[in-house]
């Protein structure tokens, strides 16, 4: 994509920034940096996120970070004073904050169908800071429930994909697990993604002894524990599928309480009987400790007949979860904010 912002354009294709047509000296960190920001425009990007997408296999500090925003400032005419392009949250990260115009890059015009990262974010902005209040809330020892609804082409995906980086930015503990109805999906396929994260990821939870065997078995796909949650076994099975989603439900709150953390579960519209009770569980114990808890959904699971409408609205009514509602976003939406390019930018 090509971005327009007052005398300077920047290619992301061609890795090229150009100041009233002629290109401008910059190490390719700098432009890497430069066009982050620019696609996250109007949020605040924090300096942990940005460490970690920078250098992923490498350990720096801020210094390294402050000295690529010296370069980009200082490549733009901007600096830590005026801060017209680029602000400062003091200890937090940056901001993006100039009137940026987009259209796909010479070569991409016909594959500009789809909607480019930084324009999704430019719609979502209104949802976005909603997840920035509700991690503020979160950090201060305060939970959140949050349900994300939207058809398909919505951006849900992609929208929490950067909550999620959010999140890791201000150092909360993060997971995510994907519902799926495949015949050859286990059953709480979602939850054992979410318990693979926190106990073999790079954030790492002992689990407690007690806990211990009813974990494991699901995390392995014990044949065993996963024909409790069968569904000719739902009416002999109650209470040991009981004891394991209580399992799951006391070590997720337990990691809370050691470390504020973020967990998403996407397309609820698609879960298992047992992943919906868990995810209502877990809104229920938000109370217990400081969790943000998020899941995505189409409205077709609303409609009745759907074999997840009655759980779903279930929990819509007890006010348990916000609801965010998406709107969808349009190939004529997508061709209005491309063609603003072409228009003189806002004095």
């Amino acid at each position: 994509m090509r971005y327009a912002f007052g005398k300077f354009e920047f290619d992301s294709g061609e890795n090229v920034l150009l100041r009233e047509g002629v290109r401008l000296p910059a190490r390719p960190k700098v432009l890497a940096l430069l066009a982050h920001l620019i696609q996250r425009r109007g949020r605040l990007v924090y300096k942990r996120e940005l460490i970690e997408w920078l250098w992923p296999d490498v350990a720096v500090g801020v210094t390294s970070l402050s000295t690529l925003v010296g370069e980009i400032r200082g490549l733009l005419g901007d600096s830590g004073r005026i801060q017209a392009l680029i602000q400062t949250e003091t200890g937090r990260g940056y901001r993006f904050v100039a009137p940026v115009r987009a259209r796909p890059s010479v070569g991409e015009e016909n594959h500009a169908l789809g909607l480019d990262d930084s324009l999704l974010i430019d719609a979502r902005f209104q949802e976005l800071r909603r997840f920035e209040s509700a991690l503020t809330e979160l950090a201060r020892g305060r939970s959140h429930g949050m349900l994300v609804r939207g058809v398909a082409g919505s951006g849900k995906r992609r929208l929490v994909e950067e909550l999620i980086a959010m999140a890791r930015g201000r150092g909360f503990a993060t997971a995510s697990g994907r519902c799926s109805s495949s015949a050859d999906s286990p059953p709480l396929r979602s939850w054992i993604e979410v318990l693979r994260s926190f106990v073999q990821g790079v954030q790492k939870r002992r689990i407690p002894a007690l806990l211990a065997p009813d974990l494991l078995n699901l995390i392995h796909c014990d044949p065993a524990c996963m024909g409790w949650f069968a569904p000719e076994n739902q009416h002999h099975s109650a209470q040991v599928r009981f004891r394991i989603l209580d399992s799951v439900c006391r070590y997720l709150t337990t990691t809370a309480r050691e470390s504020r953390c973020v967990i998403v579960i996407e397309d609820l519209h698609r879960a298992d009987a047992g992943s919906l009770l868990l995810f209502n569980r877990l809104l229920h114990s938000l109370g217990q400790a400081p969790m943000m808890l998020v899941g995505t959904l189409c409205p077709v699971a609303l409609v009745a007949g759907h074999p997840n409408s009655e759980s779903l609205h279930g929990i819509l009514k007890s006010g348990t979860a916000e609801s965010l509602l998406l709107s969808p976003l349009t190939p004529p939406a997508v061709a209005g904010w491309q063609s603003s390019f072409s228009q003189p930018p806002p004095s």
